[in-house]
């Protein structure tokens, strides 16, 4: 009675212990998966951000190629009005105007490098004869022994002047600071308070001025006596947005291609033991024969061949059992190349 009794409460404790095992090993599967879930979903992000930059710099790529080259058109064209935004479609675009250079207020657009030379931006404005100021980027200038502002700036032309200019967005307002008549990005607004400030002058009132847009310098007639180095063009080297963007989703599907290959690799370790690996059906069958090779010496021959052919028929006794047959060897055979 006692015997019975050891003998149960064993094996509820051992029932215990495999629950137990089983519960640790759901919990940690769902923490795998958790994570596997958490990569995934950042590889994907990040994919689509990298082909959101490719959308992006294909779309400036073709900007550029349109309307770089393209003839220059009249500036009242392009912003009919000061308050006006500029479309993304002419971006890049030629535009000519007539009035003169407000020298007086000019700022300067500190470390935005040409070519890996530290370097500073030239920006003045420029009054049309109707009256409104259009921010002009004359070019730009290395640094010299003065580490902060260039000793000397070339003059633009005095007196009435036509300029051409590729058109460009207003930059959005920069946050850091910058020394008095420097600004750190090409904010209309920015840069035309930052040179009226350094000039001791009013800056140009509100509706005066074109807000949303500037002019990259391409010419000036008359020629200035001494000019500033021109704006290179821009690059249209794609990069490598792309290529980043299929990297991420390759990491991943083979994030989650791990995970499906461990999870059937544990399924199968559970299945079949510790092991790991499933048992040859047909060892037995090879043990027989191999023991009724071993068998001569106290058998004879007749009677260890009957015995191998008994072997034999009863493997194939029907043909339900030469189908499982095969499909255990299958199994049998998969699961090797799966280690």
């Amino acid at each position: 009675m006692s015997t019975t009794t050891g003998s149960t409460e064993q094996g509820v404790a051992l029932s215990q212990q495999d629950s137990e095992r089983k519960a640790l090993s759901t919990l940690q599967w769902f923490g795998i998966a958790l994570g596997v879930c958490l990569v995934v979903v950042l590889c994907i992000s990040a994919g689509r951000w990298q082909w959101s930059r490719h959308v992006d710099r294909d779309e400036f790529i073709a900007s550029v190629n349109d309307n770089y080259t393209a003839p220059a058109k009249p500036l009242e064209s392009f912003l009919p009005t000061t308050d006006a935004p500029l479309d993304e479609s002419v971006v890049w675009s030629q535009a000519t105007v007539t009035g003169r250079y407000l020298t007086e207020q000019t700022a300067l657009l500190r470390n935005r490098p040409i070519n890996s030379t530290p370097s500073v931006h030239v920006l003045v404005p420029f009054q049309t004869d109707n009256g409104e100021v259009l921010l002009v980027n004359r070019g730009w200038l290395p640094y010299d022994g003065n580490a902060e502002r260039p000793s000397t700036i070339p003059a633009p032309p005095s007196g009435k002047v036509t300029i051409t200019v590729h058109l460009r967005q207003s930059e959005p307002t920069s946050t850091k600071n910058a020394p008095s008549g420097q600004v750190r990005a090409i904010n209309v607004d920015q840069a035309l308070t930052a040179g009226s400030e350094y000039a001791g002058v009013a800056a140009p009132a509100q509706g005066t001025y074109f807000e949303n847009a500037y002019g990259a310098l391409v010419s000036e007639s008359p020629a200035p006596t001494e000019s500033v180095r021109a704006l290179p063009r821009p690059s249209t080297d794609p990069k490598n947005h792309m290529s980043y963007a299929f990297q991420w989703w390759v990491f991943a599907l083979g994030g989650a291609s791990a995970f499906v290959v461990l999870f059937v690799r544990d399924r199968r370790l559970k299945k079949y033991g510790t092991q790991g690996r499933p048992v040859n059906p047909f060892t037995a069958l090879d043990t027989a024969l191999e023991s009724a090779d071993a068998g001569t010496s106290s058998s004879s021959d007749a009677a260890r061949l009957e015995h191998v052919d008994a072997l034999k028929r009863q493997m194939r006794t029907s043909k339900a059992q030469r189908e499982k047959r095969s499909r255990v060897q299958e199994d049998y055979e998969d699961s090797l190349f799966e280690d």
